[in-house]
C-alpha cells in the first residue's frame, strides 16, 4: 500500500482538489492521510470536505511537524510526501511501486519535479519506503521549520547509499515562483524559515549529516 502524506494550511478547496486528482489516478491500494494545524482558519472546510478517517488535527508548528505527524498514522509501504501544488502523471501508483521492486533496505526516490535540474540536490516530492521512514524515525528532520529540510533529507541518503534517482518519472511542482499558482499565506510562511533552515543545514553539514 501507498501512503499519502499530506500536510495543507489555509487551503482546503485547493487541497480537496488535488488530493481527489491524486487518489483517482493511482490504480493501486493508497491511503490519504491530511495533516493540518488546529489554528487553521479553514479547519471547518478541510473537516467538511474530508471524511474523518483521513484527516488528523494537531497544535503544529510547522509544516515538517505536520508533515511528520501524518507520517507516524501510515499504514502503507511507500511513504510520498503530497503537497497542494503537486501534480502526478496518469497511473502513478504502478510506476512507483515498479522502482521498489527487489529494494532490500532503505530507500528514497528522486522523481522529476519539473521545476529545478534533477541534478539539483534537493527533494520537493520525496517518496521512501517503509524502511528507510523506520531508520530514519522521521519523514522530515524534526529541527526544521521547512527550508531545506529536503536538501537535507538528500544528503542523508546520498551519504548512505539510500538514494534511487528515477529521472523519467515525472511529478509536476506547480510553484509560485515560476507562475504556476498564486502567492498566499503559505507559500510565505513557509519562506520566512528560509534563515532557520539555511542555519540548521550549515550544522548539520559540519557534522556530516548524523542520523
Amino acid at each position: 500500500m501507498i501512503s499519502l502524506i499530506h500536510p495543507s494550511r489555509g487551503r482546503a478547496i485547493k487541497s480537496i482538489q488535488n488530493s481527489y486528482n491524486w487518489m483517482s489516478t493511482s490504480k493501486v491500494i493508497t491511503e490519504l492521510i491530511v495533516s493540518i494545524d488546529n489554528t487553521d482558519p479553514e479547519r471547518h472546510k478541510y473537516e467538511q470536505f474530508y471524511p474523518k478517517k483521513n484527516i488528523i488535527v494537531n497544535d503544529n508548528k510547522s509544516v515538517v511537524e505536520a508533515t511528520n505527524r501524518a507520517a507516524k498514522e501510515a499504514k502503507g509501504d511507500i511513504l510520498i510526501y503530497l503537497s497542494d501544488d503537486f501534480d502526478c502523471p496518469e497511473n502513478w501508483g504502478p510506476l512507483v511501486l515498479k522502482e521498489f521492486e527487489g529494494v532490500e533496505g532503505p530507500c528514497l526516490l528522486k522523481v522529476d519535479d519539473c521545476l529545478q535540474p534533477f541534478h539539483v540536490p534537493v527533494l520537493t516530492i520525496p517518496i521512501m519506503n517503509r524502511a528507510l521512514y523506520e531508520r530514519l524515525n522521521y519523514f522530515w528532520h524534526p529541527e526544521y521549520k521547512s527550508m531545506f529540510v529536503d536538501e537535507d533529507l538528500y544528503q542523508v541518503c546520498k551519504k548512505n547509499n539510500w538514494l534511487k534517482l528515477a529521472p523519467h518519472l515525472k511529478f509536476s511542482h506547480n510553484h509560485v515562483s515560476v507562475g504556476k499558482a498564486q502567492d498566499d499565506e503559505t507559500y510565505r510562511r513557509s519562506a520566512a524559515n528560509w534563515d532557520q533552515g539555511k542555519a540548521l543545514f550549515a550544522r548539520r553539514k559540519a557534522q556530516g549529516f548524523p542520523i
